[in-house]
């Protein structure tokens, strides 16, 4: 098998797997459901602490990796990205269980040589209700299914699929990187090339249980971001505080631009306007730990973004 996936093979995907493990499992059981899968590997990097064996591990398009000695988040995407033998490489959450089409719709935006990212579309996982529905529409309500597709200028992060080559070249070997993704998208845009959307390339996205959890997550999630930015930018002290104080405008910034991104899209009106409390509750908690970031770095908020997004439970 590993001869023919040195021919066949064009898109690796990586999957980081926690404690939460039945959870992981079923995402890799998705994977291993794709039409495409004849074109695929998947590499697993289990970075959690259970012992035994992990379900569809041992399949041949499958590599399991153990590294429970990894504790950020980054680290096991970069792995991924090192372990990869193809020349995508695509990136999918524990938490997201990818439709039967989901890697096919992703090679075939990949055909377009300018391509050099493809953004999902995503719908909520399971029967999800008023809570769920609208913290996804806080997280993904820029890529929620129903899109149109074709090329985006703001993009996700964690669940993304790159050209290898580019993401090494913008890399190159700072894997803190991945902590303040958009960065990694600027240069992309920087180069002439583009990031596409690809509507069929759909995840079903598990929510968090309560709105403090939500908050929480993404409060560390935007720590981490504030303080890898301003680190890899050499900012001083006068730039951090300006930043900083320029968070009070972004909840209703963040509000604002999802509104332009739904303008065509209708069929997520009623999503938006009757989320608008806890998207404007997850936004200004996002703001204000961003602003910790750049005032006084990431703190224990690498630490808490890894065990929040592979320890703890799903699904409103």
């Amino acid at each position: 098998m590993a001869n023919i996936d040195r021919v066949t093979a064009q898109l690796t995907v990586g999957l980081i797997a926690g404690d939460l493990r039945a959870r992981a499992e079923c995402s890799l059981s998705c994977l291993l459901n794709q039409t495409a899968l004849d074109r695929m590997e998947i590499v697993v990097v289990d970075i959690g602490h259970r012992e035994g064996a992990f379900a569809g591990a041992a399949h041949p398009r499958v590599r399991y990796i153990r590294r429970p000695d990894f504790r950020h988040y980054c680290e096991a995407q970069a792995e991924v990205v090192r372990q990869a033998r193809t020349p995508l490489v695509a990136f999918v959450e524990d938490h997201c269980y990818a439709t039967p089409g989901w890697a096919q719709a992703v090679l075939e935006t990949f055909e377009n040589p300018r391509v050099a990212a493809v953004n999902y579309t995503f719908t909520p996982a399971g029967n999800t209700g008023y809570l769920g529905r609208s913290i996804l529409m806080a997280e993904y309500g820029n890529w929620m299914f129903p899109h149109p597709g074709g090329r985006v200028r703001i993009c996700s992060s964690t669940n993304l699929a790159y050209r290898r080559k580019v993401l090494l070249e913008e890399i190159r070997g700072r894997e803190s990187l991945f902590e303040a993704e958009f960065l990694v998208q600027r240069a992309i845009a920087r180069r002439g090339m583009e990031i596409h959307l690809a509507p069929r390339a759909t995840l079903a996205h598990e929510s968090w249980s309560t709105l403090r959890d939500a908050c929480a997550a993404n409060g560390a999630n935007k720590r981490v971001l504030g303080s890898r930015r301003s680190e890899l930018g050499g900012w001083g002290p006068f730039r951090r505080a300006v930043w900083a104080a320029a968070m009070g405008l972004a909840p209703g910034l963040f509000l604002a631009r999802l509104a332009w991104s739904l303008r065509r899209r209708p069929a997520l009106w009623v999503t938006y306007l009757t989320g608008l409390p806890v998207m404007t509750a997850i936004y200004c908690a996002c703001a204000w730990h961003e602003a910790k970031g750049y005032l006084w770095g990431a703190g224990q908020s690498r630490e808490e973004l890894a065990a929040r997004e592979l320890a703890v439970s799903r699904n409103a």
